[in-house]
């Protein structure tokens, strides 16, 4: 039995936002798999764009910045949980079902691991088919994972250097936006449960063009 996790609270800011945007597209690729919800999802890109929103205002200090951004992230949070509880009703434990809703997930035949999950492998960047795109390749410690990447154009020893360039499912990840002639770090981890994350895989560097 593979179930859809519903608690997102342990989530940063943005893993919450790429998270959910991820769900988002996934649920609206396996429409006629999902055919129904708590609500359309036209609603739920508007509330995960209400979010990124605030979660951007949030960065002024004001306390009615940060206050409209806690509300946000509640509401963000349920309509999360909603979506979980019915990807779960709609697949019955189906491991295959689940994983095309993009939510994180979990096997009910044992406890749930909440240990941190183990660093990603063979991390390589290469040229995306696009100027100022790059695609990763990396070796997950489990096959059905979501991964976060970040990437760095300065000093990769740095962790303010270090940026948040999304959430990835499986062991491929397309950036983009860079720009051409950027030489780019980049490292990737595997979230696991309740938002635990994994260690951050070796880096690997890219003159992107």
């Amino acid at each position: 039995m593979t179930k859809a996790i519903t608690d997102f609270s342990g989530y940063t800011a943005p893993s919450l936002f790429s998270a959910g945007q991820v769900i988002h597209d996934q649920l609206t690729l396996n429409a006629s798999v999902f055919p129904g919800g708590p609500m359309s999802l036209a609603a739920f890109q508007a509330e995960i764009d209400d979010y990124e929103a605030k979660m951007n205002a949030r960065a002024s200090g004001a306390y009615i910045d940060t206050l409209a951004f806690n509300i946000s992230r509640h509401q963000l949070e349920g309509t999360l949980a909603d979506f979980g509880n019915y990807v779960n009703s709609v697949a019955k434990g189906d491991a295959m079902i689940v994983a095309q809703s993009g939510f994180p997930h979990y096997e009910t035949e044992h406890s749930p691991d909440y240990n941190p999950p183990a660093a990603p492998g063979n991390l390589v960047a290469r040229q995306g088919d696009l100027s100022g795109s790059m695609v990763l390749r990396y070796r997950p410690g489990r096959q059905k994972s979501i991964n976060e990447v970040a990437t760095n154009i300065g000093d990769p020893n740095s962790e303010a250097d270090w940026k948040p360039a999304g959430l990835f499912s499986g062991g491929k990840a397309v950036v983009s936006g860079i720009i051409p002639g950027t030489k780019v770090w980049s490292r990737v981890r595997t979230a696991g449960l309740k938002g635990v994350m994994g260690a951050w895989s070796d880096p690997a560097q890219l003159m992107v063009v």
